[in-house]
């Protein structure tokens, strides 16, 4: 944000939206498309942490035994509160989100108007508002990764909270400060279904990390579809967690729209490429065109920052030489010092194999072949 006091609206006009918040100068936010003089953004980050939204007080929501938060066991509306009216539920109707069956949001408080109730919520990161763009510069590549990493720190943070035990103290024990005699603490132990949550939501944090990681990628070349495969089998695991199923089909959702860019950036590559002749490392292409049968797969071996052998198996990606498309993953296997070949067009003879685990095709070389020049050791 270049100005304070700046609106956030209900939709891309002064006459028929109305503001529901207010950033100042500094203020980081999500773009998720810009029209007109306006900028569509997602109500995530610290920007929002004091901006909250209405949710209809009805059938579709559960209020928790606690009444810190709800549950929608319906799909329901995510309504943006008119902060020109003093925020009434009468006058706050502009709907900024679709809220999705078993997605829980922290509550604010209840607010009763004259033709029903809501529930003041915190806004969720799916929410959007709009924004003049005269008051918005573009954020430096540092600005947008610290966004980005606060953004998952304050997602697995609130999930960590959500999983925490309410009450660590035992049915039966008895809890007085009159009882002098020195006892050494029990160790806490965590039930299987706690350490289960507990396993989920470790996973969920390194899926975000890698989520970060295939932003920062180039969009033709990213590896889209590797981590789109890690997000739906996890989704899998966290059907009976409305929390974390909430959250990871909204990334998929958004990793399902990248996909699909990514393929239209390819498919015009590919098009200029055979119109033209002209692209990288065209006579290794050409050598790989002719020789393609011998082989089981020929592309440009270069690393994963998915399968980095750290939270994930270490694989290799190997990418078709003219669009950057995986063609394969590659197995590291005896005999062979894949991190030397990085960058080299190779033809690899082996055995290719479909992981079900992975999601993904695997190629176990037997023999390579150097179909361009080999500079590594």
């Amino acid at each position: 944000m270049t100005a304070d006091n700046v609106y956030v609206r209900s939709g891309p006009s002064v006459q028929s939206s109305y503001p529901f918040g207010k950033l100042n100068r500094g203020a980081v936010v999500r773009v998720a498309e810009e029209n007109f003089g306006w900028a569509r953004v997602q109500t995530a980050g610290r920007a929002f942490a004091e901006i909250n939204g209405f949710v209809p007080l009805d059938e579709r929501i559960q209020l928790s035994t606690d009444g810190t938060s709800i549950t929608a066991t319906a799909v329901t509306e995510l309504r943006a509160p008119n902060i020109g009216t003093e925020s009434t539920p009468d006058s706050s109707w502009k709907q900024i989100g679709r809220i999705e069956a078993g997605a829980t949001l922290t509550v604010v408080n209840r607010i009763d108007g004259e033709r029903g109730s809501v529930w003041c919520v915190r806004l969720p990161e799916m929410g959007e508002g709009w924004i003049n763009s005269n008051f918005l510069r573009r954020s430096t590549t540092a600005e947008a990764a610290a966004f980005d990493k606060a953004v998952v720190a304050e997602v697995v943070a609130e999930l960590t909270t959500e999983g925490a035990t309410a009450n660590p103290t035992e049915p039966g024990t008895v809890a007085s400060e009159s009882i002098a005699i020195e006892t050494k603490p029990a160790k806490p132990t965590k039930s299987p279904e706690r350490i289960a949550a507990d396993l989920r939501r470790t996973t969920f944090a390194e899926l975000e990390a890698a989520w970060l990681k295939v932003k920062g990628q180039s969009v033709a070349t990213a590896e889209v579809g590797a981590l789109y495969a890690r997000y739906v089998a996890f989704s899998v695991d966290v059907a009976n967690d409305p929390s974390l199923a909430s959250r990871i089909a909204a990334r998929i959702a958004q990793l399902e729209v990248q996909q699909e860019v990514q393929n239209k950036i390819l498919e015009l590559q590919a098009t200029k490429a055979r119109l033209t002749g002209e692209c990288d490392q065209i006579n290794g292409v050409a050598v790989a065109i002719e020789a393609r049968s011998e082989y089981t797969a020929v592309g440009v071996l270069n690393a994963s920052i998915i399968y980095d052998g750290v939270n994930l198996p270490l694989l290799f990606r190997l990418q078709d030489s003219s669009t950057g498309q995986t063609v394969a993953y590659v197995v590291p296997g005896d005999g062979f010092q894949l991190s030397t070949m990085l960058g080299t067009l190779l033809g690899i003879k082996g055995e290719k194999a479909y992981d079900d685990s992975l999601k993904l095709d695997t190629i176990t070389p037997k023999t390579i072949d150097f179909l361009s020049p080999h500079s590594g050791g």
